[in-house]
């Protein structure tokens, strides 16, 4: 029961996340919200569970599994109900702020919770019901909490693996969810079962903490509740500062956050296996004892994950993308933490709690609370504040001042030894060790380095002084763009290719800027749409004339998720471009290649109007088909070009039909300003142009058959929301099914 019960809870966990992106913005703290919302429910279903469940199970003289088995059957209805839910409260937000507004922020906490919040405290249910009714078993009494703790953290291991490698690439969200919602319902009927199999004594031993040895040895219930809202908050709130602070080796894509997630489940799971073991040997270690391993490994992630040690000294620089890396970075990172969490959290729950469901509920409701407010402290004050490096020591601290506060009890020997560990990792994560947030090996003479931080990422932005197109932008670690003429192109092609001319424009993902700035070079009003604040702040270190543009009284940036813009705005555009983050396998970017995007999209088009979508791939990638099917189910004229060295794909797309232009037709509808812009890093002279010249730049974007590149693959897979065919691709690039 309590298998699939995690299975089930993991699933809904990971898909409800991904929906929350596509409804309310793919943002970080949606992501927090999010996960708070989830842990606020199990809280309170824990809490109120254990307080009530013997006066309703007396009451009514209903069993407590039965009460169990009705949990599970609600939670199943979650399955079907809350993406619905999501749904309705997207068009409640869609009337607020931009992303970073307080006013959008709060709703969206508020949607989320009426979105989430009842099916989570049913969720919450679970524990104290299958504690009441197992403590008037024979099955298992005092320590149940830790039994069924153990085959929780199973199911939500196999819960992770399956839906990210198996069930989402095969059956989409909404069948995964089918899938979860039917472990609920099996869940429930195997409570029905054991309801009618096992029988119970009817009897209630009454709970003495005073039998509780180990919390007499250590205090009193106070330094339990503190241990629990600790490891609770600093877990939960690590998850989400690993996820920065991982990124730039792990890469961008979900299977990076898939293997971390497992990972952390795994070290859980196995920490909690050896708690059973040492349970059953009456070898359970002392919470000194794991305070101080605690106090030691809580900094290895911040130890391990530090670019001087994994390409100069290990001489194993760990790659995006590679298997290995991610089950070596695990293992060396996470792995002894949070193994020491999984031995550590049903230990002491067991010590109090002693099988009575009220203290297991309260006990677990406090770890909970930790897990609340953990994510959301990160994401929008330490991280913000401090970046991930310090984010993760900050956390890490409360460890060490545990450990010191149980020392006293250890032997001299064992206290001097594991003192010194304690404080030389603590100097040496502080002191000496450094982050790939910001590339060390690009920090010296001849850059230009500046770091901004805000809720959304920490952005490094780096200009080589003597050679400025050696720029970088980097969001997380990660390599977004740099200065090129292919972001020029985006702005130039569709404007030139417009049936009338052309007075509004939109850019989705700002970068450097060039985009922007290249739209404005043609008169018009220009609007930009950027994720992440921090990323417009760097525009004026990639160009002189930044100051200039910016006070450009017809340009406009806004800091909101691009999809959420195009829902709630009503302006219409003569030409929409975007070029999405690469890789385009990037966790959630297919929300900007489905057909629900481009439906957006069409929507906010004039009549005539262009859209302009950059795919970063070559066309023989097995992703530029379904997008490019996609794209064709809205638009009804499309034209795809490639540059002459054959890097990435330029799809131009409308419902009106599309001009066939020559060079010369182009360079005639740019205005002196555009010419001006689109040949400034070629060293042309755009007052009196060599057509001959000018044409054989131009001429390096190569046009294809749209028609021809549809043929190409022989199965009908298209992006969409519920399909995001770019991002889960694990099968069949291991099967190798869908030729291409």
């Amino acid at each position: 029961m309590f298998f699939l019960s995690g299975l089930s809870g993991l699933v809904y966990q990971i898909v409800w996340i991904r929906l929350a992106f596509a409804n309310f913005g793919f943002i970080l703290p949606i992501m927090s919200v999010t996960i708070s919302v989830f842990m606020l429910g199990l809280a309170l279903g824990s809490w109120l569970g254990g307080r009530y469940i013997e006066q309703l199970s007396q009451k009514f003289k209903i069993s407590p599994v039965l009460f169990y088995a009705g949990a599970e059957f609600f939670i199943a209805t979650g399955a079907l109900a809350v993406p619905k839910l999501f749904n309705t409260a997207q068009h409640i937000l869609l009337a607020a702020g931009q992303s970073d507004s307080t006013a959008y922020l709060s709703l969206s906490a508020v949607s989320l919770i009426c979105s989430m919040l009842l099916w989570c405290i049913a969720m919450g249910f679970t524990y104290p019901f299958a504690v009441a009714y197992l403590k008037k078993t024979d099955i298992i009494k005092d320590k149940s909490f830790s039994f069924l703790y153990t085959a929780n953290v199973t199911g939500a291991l196999c819960g992770i693996l399956f839906t990210t490698l198996m069930w989402i690439e095969t059956f989409g969200f909404t069948g995964t969810m089918l899938i979860a919602g039917l472990s609920n319902l099996s869940a429930g009927f195997l409570a029905i079962l054991a309801f009618r199999k096992f029988k119970v004594s009817g009897t209630d031993d009454s709970y003495d903490i005073k039998k509780e040895t180990g919390i007499v040895q250590h205090g009193n219930s106070k330094i339990i509740f503190t241990i629990l809202f600790i490891t609770g908050f600093s877990c939960l709130g690590m998850e989400v500062a690993w996820t920065r602070a991982f990124a730039p080796v792990l890469g961008t894509m979900v299977y990076a956050y898939s293997f971390l997630l497992a990972g952390y489940m795994f070290a859980t799971w196995f920490g909690a296996f050896l708690y059973r073991k040492d349970l059953a040997n009456d070898k359970v270690k002392s919470i000194g004892f794991l305070t101080a391993l605690l106090a030691i490994f809580v900094f290895l992630p911040i130890l391990i994950n530090d670019p001087k040690i994994f390409k100069y000294n290990m001489g194993l620089l760990v790659r995006a993308h590679s298997i290995y890396g991610y089950l070596l970075q695990i293992i060396l990172t996470i792995f002894p933490l949070c193994a020491t969490l999984g031995y550590l959290t049903p230990s002491i729950i067991d010590q109090y709690s002693g099988g009575n469901e009220k203290l297991v509920g309260k006990s677990y409701s406090i770890n909970i609370i930790g897990c609340i407010l953990g994510p959301v402290i990160v994401s929008y004050l330490l991280l913000p504040l401090f970046g991930a490096k310090t984010t993760l020591i900050i956390l890490s601290v409360p460890y060490t001042i545990l450990f010191f506060i149980f020392v006293k009890n250890f032997k001299p020997l064992n206290k001097i030894i594991i003192s010194a560990a304690a404080t030389a990792v603590v100097f040496v994560a502080v002191v000496y060790s450094s982050t790939y947030e910001v590339p060390f090996k690009l920090n010296g003479d001849g850059w230009t380095s500046v770091i901004k931080r805000d809720s959304m990422a920490t952005v490094v932005g780096m200009k080589n002084n003597a050679d400025k197109f050696e720029s970088r932008l980097l969001v997380n670690g990660v390599g977004i763009t740099v200065l090129t003429n292919v972001t020029k192109i985006m702005a130039h092609f569709p404007l030139a290719f417009c049936k009338n001319e052309p007075k509004d424009a939109l850019v989705i993902c700002f970068g450097m800027g060039t985009t922007y700035r290249s739209l404005l070079s043609w008169d018009i009003n220009v609007t930009a749409v950027e994720l992440t604040p921090s990323v417009v702040k760097m525009f004026g270190l990639y160009h002189d004339d930044a100051q200039e543009v910016l006070k450009n009284p017809k340009g406009e940036i806004i800091i909101d998720d691009g999809r959420r813009f195009l829902m709630r705005t009503d302006k219409k555009f003569d030409v929409i471009t975007l070029d999405p983050p690469p890789p385009i396998e990037a966790s959630s970017s297919g929300l900007l290649y489905s057909i629900e995007f481009y439906r957006a999209v069409k929507l906010r088009l004039k009549d005539g109007g262009i859209l302009q979508q950059w795919l970063p791939e070559k066309l023989s990638h097995d992703t530029a088909v379904p997008v490019l099917r996609a794209l064709a189910q809205e638009f009804k004229y499309i034209k795809a070009y490639i540059l002459s060295e054959g890097t990435g794909i330029f799809f131009i797309a409308s419902n009106s039909p599309i001009e066939n232009l020559t060079s010369a037709d182009i360079l005639k509808k740019m205005p002196l300003n555009a010419r001006k812009d689109l040949f400034e890093w070629t060293g042309f002279d755009y007052n009196n142009p060599n057509l001959e010249e000018l044409a054989r730049f131009i001429n390096s974007l190569c046009e294809l058959s749209v028609a021809k590149i549809l043929k190409m693959s022989d199965n009908n897979s298209m992006v969409t929301d519920d399909n995001p065919y770019n991002e889960y691709f694990l099968l069949r690039r291991l099967f190798k099914y869908g030729k291409i």
